[in-house]
């Protein structure tokens, strides 16, 4: 059985999935941890900002594709009040 480890104590090795609690969150965020920070889908963290930590698995090594940029909605195009 897996256990939560505490990241003031250790620290994953790089390329590792890992679930990771951040300080001051509830909900633990699904991630990668990799040059010294946890990442996840919404953003990276400082090793300081993350309380517990699990390993999941390995992470694979190649390198994530590029983000394409957001469709411009309707919405955006239009003024906030017709004149």
């Amino acid at each position: 059985m897996s256990h939560w480890t505490n990241a003031a104590l250790t620290l994953p090795a790089d390329h590792e999935y890992v679930r990771f609690l951040v300080t001051g969150h509830t909900r633990p965020l699904l991630g990668v941890y990799e040059n010294r920070s946890f990442h996840s889908r919404w953003g990276a963290y400082a090793e300081s900002q993350v309380k517990l930590w699990l390993k999941l698995g390995e992470a694979p090594r190649i390198p994530a594709p590029p983000r394409a940029p957001p469709a411009r909605s309707y919405w955006s195009e239009r003024p906030m009040r017709e004149v």
